[in-house]
């Protein structure tokens, strides 16, 4: 993000730089020479431009490192198929009511290509929501649901556009990356949710988490 922070600020000094050159050689009654340093001035400011779009969107990313814990949650039954979930990522803890059988916790990621990748961004991710899900296809369709945002709401959303128009970001950025993971809702389990340039994995942290996926997955 740093990086390109100080791309958007050098490609921003190098266009006002080239407007201020382009109005002395207008009032140097040298037109044509002026236009021609003025339209390449306004187009390195267009870039800055969307160059510091880019890089303040991305604070609401994360540096993705080789499998990093990212969040644990940890659920406390209310009623069946009623549940408290309790989630920690950092600092930051965050209590969400929850229906279903399941938990689900999905991220975006954002993988860089050609410049953005040679000028040294990594792969980014961020939390995009929580939510409740059944196992039965009747449940899901009828009962109660459950989601809540992770994420920021952000002005320009970097993610959103690059995926709803790839033609236009394929060159910068891969966006279409999303991962999910889900696992059983049980009383006192616990799981840890870690991140790879793979995606989402979840590993269950104590006695009654284990239990839950072993009848989960029937054994």
């Amino acid at each position: 993000m740093a990086s390109l922070t100080i791309v958007s600020i050098a490609l921003a000094l190098a266009g006002l730089w080239l407007c201020f050159i382009g109005l002395r050689r207008l009032f140097a009654r040298r037109a044509l020479s002026a236009l021609n340093f003025e339209l390449s001035g306004l187009i390195f400011l267009a870039v800055a431009a969307v160059s510091f779009v880019l890089s303040s969107n991305l604070y609401l990313y994360h540096r993705l490192d080789y499998e990093a814990p990212v969040a644990e949650i940890q659920f406390t039954e209310l009623s069946p198929q009623h549940f408290t979930a309790d989630l920690q990522r950092g600092e930051v803890q965050q209590q969400f009511d929850m229906w279903g059988d399941e938990w689900q916790l999905d991220a975006q990621m954002l993988l860089w290509k050609g410049f953005a990748s040679a000028i040294g961004l990594d792969p980014q991710y961020r939390l995009h929501r929580l939510s409740g899900r059944y196992t039965s296809i009747s449940d899901e369709r009828e009962k109660r649901r459950s989601v809540y945002a992770l994420s920021e709401k952000a002005d320009v959303d970097l993610w959103l556009l690059a995926s709803q128009h790839q033609s236009w970001f394929s060159w910068l950025v891969d966006a279409s990356y999303g991962s999910a993971v889900y696992l059983p809702m049980s009383d006192k389990a616990i799981y840890q949710i870690s991140i790879s340039r793979t995606g989402l994995i979840s590993r269950p942290m104590n006695a009654p988490a284990r239990e839950a996926v072993s009848r989960w997955i029937g054994l």
